[in-house]
């Protein structure tokens, strides 16, 4: 007991110790601020520390208790940034004329050709398209294979022939209307023939019209011969001697004739027993229909 008693009266003379030299040095600013810059709590030993938490556990008064300066923090709360104005977008002012809208060019529609066929037409582009194979062969089996042909004899006959197969059997029949409009062929049942005008080195086809439909009876007489460059049918009008019947023209004068084609096409334009065939319009009225 006397060794704690002992203890505890020097712990109490270092403490006032302590407070004296505090009060002593409170006196000037730059003392207080060596004595808050340097607490007197260095210098005790390890020991002495130990010493003031026994003492902090007895009843034994300490030195009066030191006056401790707070320094109130004011904290200024952050304010967010407030989202910046969006700037009004500018119009254009309305235009107080009317916009003159400039007016569409309508593209013309361009109107597809009307193609005109006929039993004449057709029956020559069959015509010159055999003749245009049968050209490019240049051997003699090359042609007779093309035609189907029984013999070497490949001239008009044989042509004529093949023609006539592919078509069925059967050559084309003329149009009504232009039947129709003949002087002398009205109510006839006419077909289209083709006749090889020339030589066999340059046949050029020539049609023509008879009331055969096959090669049967009479192929050679004929009183309608086409005009391709005109395309027009021309009539034959020669009249027969002894009745009023119209004598035919024949074809056979063509045959082997390297002319014969172009001189008959000028017989035609000059003679007036060749009368051309005039058609009418599909949209014209025939002679009479009105009233």
């Amino acid at each position: 007991m006397k060794k704690k008693t002992l203890r505890a009266i020097l712990v109490t003379l270092g403490l006032l110790l302590i407070a004296f030299v505090v009060v002593l040095m409170g006196g000037s600013p730059a003392n207080r601020a060596v004595v808050a810059s340097t607490p007197a709590y260095e210098t005790q030993s390890v020991d002495a520390q130990a010493e003031n938490e026994t003492i902090a556990d007895s009843e034994v008064p300490l030195a009066a208790p030191q006056t401790i300066e707070t320094v109130q923090l004011t904290v200024n709360p952050v304010q967010e940034a407030a989202p910046a104005a969006e700037e009004p977008v500018a119009q254009a002012p309305e235009a107080n004329e009317p916009v003159s809208e400039e007016p569409v060019s309508e593209e013309p529609v361009s109107e597809e050709p009307v193609v005109v066929t006929s039993a004449a037409i057709r029956l020559l582009e069959r015509a010159n398209a055999l003749l245009a194979q049968y050209n490019a062969y240049t051997t003699m089996a090359e042609k007779r294979a093309l035609l189907e042909a029984s013999n070497n004899s490949l001239g008009n006959d044989a042509i004529r022939t093949k023609l006539l197969a592919d078509l069925g059997g059967s050559w084309e029949q003329l149009e009504a209307e232009v039947v129709a409009a003949t002087e002398y062929q009205q109510g006839k049942t006419l077909h289209v023939q083709v006749y090889m005008s020339g030589i066999s080195s340059g046949y050029v086809p020539v049609v023509y019209t008879t009331q055969n439909a096959d090669r049967s009876g009479n192929q050679w007489a004929t009183n309608l011969v086409y005009n391709d460059e005109t395309a027009t049918w021309m009539e034959y009008t020669q009249k027969h001697a002894y009745n009023d019947s119209r004598v035919g023209f024949y074809m056979t004068p063509l045959k082997d004739n390297e002319d014969g084609w172009e001189e008959l096409k000028e017989t035609m334009e000059e003679s007036p027993v060749w009368q051309p065939v005039e058609v009418p319009a599909a949209d014209e009225a025939p002679a009479g229909a009105e009233g």
